[in-house]
C-alpha cells in the first residue's frame, strides 16, 4: 500500500508541476501584429502562448526605443542572469561613466583582473536604478576598484532584483499574487522536508520516499522558471528578437555602410545579452580589416597600456584575442556556479514543452 501511495504522490507532483508551467506561460495580444502594441483605447484580447508557438519576427537594425541592454536581456528570457549586469556595466563604460583597464602580467596575456575606473567628468544624463546600483557598488569606496572586489559588493546582487523591478514597472511581467508565487517556490522544498521527517522519524517508508522524489521533481520543474511576460513584455521581446537577428547575421559590409563601424561599441552590450558576441566581434574585425583608416568612436572606455591604434584594436578583437575573451567572459561571472541547482534545472528541462493542457489546443 505504501508503494502505491508513494507513486500517487510522485504522479501528483508531476501533474502539479505541469500545471504551474502552463500557468506561467507568456501572454500575447490576439489579432495584433507581433512586436506592436495596441493603440490607446484599442480593445484587446490577451491569451497564453501555445506550446511551440513562435510568432514571426521582423529584423530590425537598432535596439527597441528606450530599452537598455539589461532590460533587453530580461525581455528575451524573462529572467536576470549575470550577463545582464555585465552588459549594463559595459554599456555604462561606452556611455562615458567609467573606463575598464585589463590587468595583465605581460602585454597580450589574458587579464588576471580588471580595474574599473570612474570617469573624471561623467555625463549629465539620468541613470536607471540598476545603473545607479552598479556604479555605487563600483565606486562607493573610491574612484576605482577591481572586478574581483566589485563582484563581492552586496549592491551587485541587489542590482539584479532592481533590474527585474524595472521590467515590472513597465508592465512587462504578468502580475502573479504573492501567495501563488510563494506556493510555486515552496511546495517542493516543503514536500521534501515532510518526506525526510516522515521517513526517518515516523517510518513512513515508501510514502516518505515518494514525498522526497515528488518534491524534488516539482522543484526541478518550476524552481528555475523565468518570470512570465505580459502581452506588453512579449511585444518588446519580439522587437529584441528582431535586433538579435541583425546582430547574429550582420556582415562586414553591412556594418561598414549601413550603421558605421563606430556602432560596434554601442551594440556590444546587446550582443552580450543576446549570446551573439562572437559573431559581432568577428564582423567588426572583418570590417575594420577592410578599412584600417576608419575612425573608431566610442572606444575610450577601454584603457590599454599600449597606444590605442586601429591595428591594436584589430588584433585585440581578432579570434585569438585573450583580452577580448576575458572582456566577454570575466564580466559575466557575478554569480556562483549553479552546482546542485544546475542538476535540478536539467531535470526540469526534461519536461520543457510537455504540458497536459496542450492536448486540448
Amino acid at each position: 500500500m505504501g508503494v502505491v501511495v508513494g507513486l500517487v504522490i510522485v504522479v501528483a507532483a508531476v501533474v502539479a508541476g505541469i500545471a504551474v508551467r502552463i500557468w506561467r506561460r507568456d501572454e500575447v495580444f490576439e489579432g495584433i501584429t507581433p512586436g506592436l502594441l495596441p493603440a490607446p483605447g484599442q480593445p484587446t484580447v490577451r491569451r497564453h502562448l501555445r506550446r511551440g508557438e513562435q510568432p514571426p519576427v521582423a529584423v530590425r537594425f537598432n535596439p527597441p526605443d528606450g530599452v537598455s541592454p539589461g532590460l533587453a536581456g530580461v525581455a528575451i528570457d524573462g529572467r536576470v542572469d549575470p550577463v545582464e549586469l555585465s552588459a549594463t556595466l559595459i554599456d555604462l563604460g561606452q556611455r562615458g561613466w567609467l573606463r575598464l583597464h585589463p590587468l595583465t602580467k605581460a602585454p597580450g596575456d589574458k587579464p588576471y583582473d580588471w580595474e574599473i575606473i570612474a570617469a573624471t567628468q561623467p555625463p549629465s544624463e539620468p541613470l536607471s536604478p540598476t545603473e545607479q546600483a552598479l556604479l555605487t557598488a563600483a565606486f562607493s569606496q573610491g574612484p576605482s576598484t577591481t572586478l574581483a572586489t566589485f563582484r563581492k559588493r552586496p549592491e551587485v546582487k541587489e542590482a539584479g532584483d532592481i533590474l527585474l523591478n524595472e521590467a515590472a514597472s513597465r508592465n512587462w511581467l504578468k502580475h502573479l499574487s504573492q501567495s501563488a508565487a510563494w506556493s510555486a517556490k515552496s511546495i517542493g522544498p516543503l514536500l521534501i522536508g515532510i518526506g525526510v521527517l516522515g521517513l526517518f522519524l515516523f517510518g513512513l517508508g515508501f510514502i516518505g520516499i515518494g514525498m522526497i522524489i515528488g518534491g524534488a521533481i516539482f522543484s526541478a520543474m518550476v524552481g528555475k522558471l523565468p518570470e512570465p511576460l505580459s502581452a506588453e513584455g512579449y511585444a518588446v521581446r519580439v522587437q529584441c528578437e528582431g535586433f538579435k537577428q541583425y546582430l547574429a547575421t550582420a556582415e562586414a559590409e553591412q556594418l561598414k555602410f549601413e550603421v558605421g563601424i563606430d556602432t560596434f561599441s554601442r551594440y556590444l552590450p546587446y550582443a552580450m545579452v543576446f549570446g551573439v558576441v562572437d559573431h559581432w566581434r568577428s564582423v567588426f574585425a572583418e570590417a575594420l580589416a577592410q578599412d584600417p583608416s576608419a575612425e573608431l568612436d566610442g572606444m575610450g572606455w577601454l584603457v590599454l597600456d599600449d597606444v590605442m591604434s586601429t591595428m591594436l584594436i584589430l588584433e585585440m578583437f581578432g579570434g585569438g584575442s585573450e583580452i577580448f575573451a576575458s572582456l566577454a567572459t570575466d564580466f559575466a561571472g557575478f554569480a556562483e556556479l549553479p552546482g546542485v541547482e544546475g542538476l535540478m534545472e536539467s531535470v526540469g528541462g526534461a519536461f520543457e514543452g510537455f504540458d497536459l493542457g496542450d492536448f486540448g489546443d
